[in-house]
């Protein structure tokens, strides 16, 4: 066969070809329409009634079903017609999330119908959820809590005092055993050449105080998407992250104990601040964040040091029987949640068989005539939709107002640039995996001054204070007069921590943009953080004297102001210094604010994760980046380079 021939015979061949593919691709189109209402019928979604619920305080919709496609629409009618709602956010096939939708128009039932791209409807489900008190405590639930304690501790041979608090730790009543110990001793045990070194260490409080704080942090640490206890702050507050275990960084929330401390100006509720001592554990009614019990008894108020020995302590187990029937849903216990391969810890304790208990008026003890019994107090918080963006505000710290150098209407935009960030940010310690972040965010000025909070539905509370810390700590060490206020306050006593920045090239003069990252950095007992047998960044104590309870500038800035809260004297401010009135904050996410090379303000951001933290108050913060040669990374302290930021790794959900 010569080469023309061979040519002919692959053209006749390659044109069989052609009309045979021809052929199936008009049987495929033929074919088509017949095929339609089967693809239809497979992607008809559908909703499953008994599955699907209502969170209150985020007014969020949750429905349960299958088939969902995403951009799928809600259609809810009342009796009086179609209900107005926010964003619908489908969540993979059986979840859908519908924001701000009123509990009253709920009342009555609704029915609703899910509708996918292309108009595949489901059927009309009707829905009864219950009224939106039906989330909160009563003066009755109160009661029945701290009866089922008392009854868990007197069979374990405990005397304690018992607080509840509600979702925002409003305390509802705290109960002493009859010969419960008054005061509680503070610390790890720790002893200092000086005892004035020793911050906290060996300082005896009131027992109720110490009760207080255990469950108010139960509250704050928790959320719709997680739940934790005064044991998984114990876990992600120490010098090494998991505790005990040598050559790792600090927990990720290291320094988080100093916050909502009762001398503070944003969220001043809880005696000692977050509580690293187990005994405190999360409320919560029908599935939704309540409160929280906390339990002190054994006359020491400290942390866990060794997760590891699987230690019961009387206390957490009467918490944990008080907590029967308002326990959080198990899968967002804390133990379901894991953090660079790491799980945290939720209770040692399972939950005792159940006791008889008595009738509150018949326990052995009495009420604390300085916080009687009774129910959950209204909110100060209220849902708000904002250009578009569903979030929760206080009337205190929004509507935004203008700084010195910042207008209203550009800390709004930096608000809500942070949150949108938010909704697309995968969280890092929420369930389910793959959920957007929640997030606290706060705007200050030059001097502190808040000038705007914002927080997304089911943002976290700890972060309401915690996100204002941050944006203060960035803004106070950017600005020129950091170091000069340092060495004047507190009679000099924290003057060492200048000088002690200063060796290491710190000078505190507004040179440096320094974020909290790099903050927390200089605030670690080793340095580099997870090097052991180095020594102590300038902001810190050795390790000889450090302890959760005795850090360094973080706790000596507030010291003495919250020595005399806890003596009952009247402290309007946690800090001699203007601008740091309720602290410093030592763990990631803010950056300082810059216009045209000067210091404006400083964002913070505190909620679901602090690699996601740095990220949204990065992104939150566009458009008044700091000058790049004037970042903390282009710093080296003793041969190391000081971070800025660090984003999580594929952040978007």
């Amino acid at each position: 066969m010569n080469c023309a021939e061979h040519i002919m015979n692959l053209a006749s061949i390659n044109g069989r070809y052609r009309i045979l593919m021809i052929g199936v691709i008009a049987l495929a189109f033929l074919a088509a329409d017949s095929l339609i209402p089967f693809a239809q019928s497979i992607n008809s979604p559908t909703i499953n009634a008994e599955a699907c619920s209502y969170d209150a305080e985020g007014r969020r919709l949750v429905i349960k079903g299958d088939g969902f496609l995403s951009p799928a629409s809600v259609l809810i009618a009342g009796s009086i017609g179609e209900i107005s709602h926010g964003r619908v956010k489908v969540k993979g096939a059986r979840k859908i999330i519908v924001a701000d939708v009123s509990a009253s128009e709920l009342k009555d039932g609704v029915d609703v119908t899910v509708i996918n791209p292309g108009g595949n409807a489901s059927p009309a489900v009707r829905l009864f959820f219950a009224a939106a008190a039906d989330h909160t405590l009563t003066d009755t639930d109160v009661k029945t809590i701290i009866a089922q304690a008392v009854a868990q501790a007197e069979a374990g041979g405990l005397r304690a005092t018992i607080a509840i608090v509600d979702a925002e730790a409003n305390v509802l009543g705290v109960f002493k055993m009859t010969g419960a110990p008054t005061e509680t001793l503070v610390g790890t045990g720790k002893h200092c050449a000086q005892p004035a070194d020793c911050g906290l260490e060996g300082l005896k409080v009131p027992s109720r105080f110490a009760a207080i704080s255990k469950a108010g942090t139960g509250a704050f640490l928790s959320s719709q998407g997680h739940a934790f206890t005064s044991r998984t702050a114990s876990f992600i507050v120490q010098e090494h992250f998991p505790p005990g275990v040598s050559f790792t960084s600090g927990g990720p929330l290291f320094g988080v104990q100093f916050s909502q401390l009762p001398c503070g100006d944003i969220n001043p509720v809880l005696p000692l601040g977050l509580s690293g001592d187990p005994g405190g554990v999360p409320l919560y009614k029908n599935g939704v964040r309540a409160g929280g019990i906390g339990v002190e008894g054994d006359g020491v108020y400290g942390l866990d040091p060794d997760p590891r020995d699987n230690d019961q302590p009387i206390e957490e187990l009467a918490a944990v029987a008080g907590s029967r029937g308002f326990s959080a849903p198990p899968d967002i216990q804390g133990d379901q949640i894991i953090v660079n391969g790491i799980r945290f810890p939720f209770v040692n304790a399972s939950s005792p068989p159940a006791r008889q208990a008595a009738a509150f008026n018949q326990l052995n003890g009495g009420v604390d005539p300085d916080f009687p019994v009774r129910g959950a107090q209204p909110s100060r918080f209220a849902a708000v939709t904002v250009d578009g963006v569903q979030g929760r505000v206080s009337s205190n710290f929004f509507p935004a107002i203008a700084g010195s150098s910042l207008t209203a209407s550009e800390v709004q935009r930096l608000l809500l640039q942070g949150a949108r960030q938010a909704f697309v940010t995968r969280a890092a310690i929420r369930m389910p995996i793959g959920s957007a972040a929640e997030v606290n965010i706060a705007v200050v000025d030059v001097n502190g001054a808040v000038l705007g909070i914002f927080s997304t539905p089911d943002a976290p509370l700890f972060g309401f204070d915690v996100c204002v810390q941050k944006a203060r700590s960035a803004a106070f060490l950017s600005r020129a007069t950091a170091a000069a206020e340092l060495r004047t306050a507190e009679h000099g006593a924290l003057a060492k921590y200048a000088d002690a920045a200063a060796r290491d090239g710190i000078m505190l003069d507004g040179s440096a943009a320094i974020s909290n990252r790099a903050l927390g950095f200089l605030a670690r007992p080793f340095f580099p953080d997870g090097l052991d047998e180095t020594e102590n960044g300038p902001f810190s104590k050795p390790i000889s004297e450090f302890s959760p309870f005795n850090d360094g500038l973080q706790l000596d800035l507030v010291k003495t102001a919250l020595a005399r809260v806890l003596a009952n004297q009247p402290q309007t401010s946690c800090s001699a210094i203007p601008g740091l009135a309720n602290g410093l904050q030592i763990f990631p996410g803010s950056v300082p604010l810059y216009r045209n090379g000067r210091l404006v303000g400083a964002i913070g951001v505190s909620g679901d994760g602090v690699d996601q933290d740095d990220l949204i108050a990065a992104m939150g913060g566009a458009g008044f980046e700091a000058p790049a040669e004037m970042r903390s990374d282009r710093l080296f302290v003793r041969g190391v380079r000081l971070p800025y930021v660090k984003f999580p790794r594929q952040p978007n959900r």
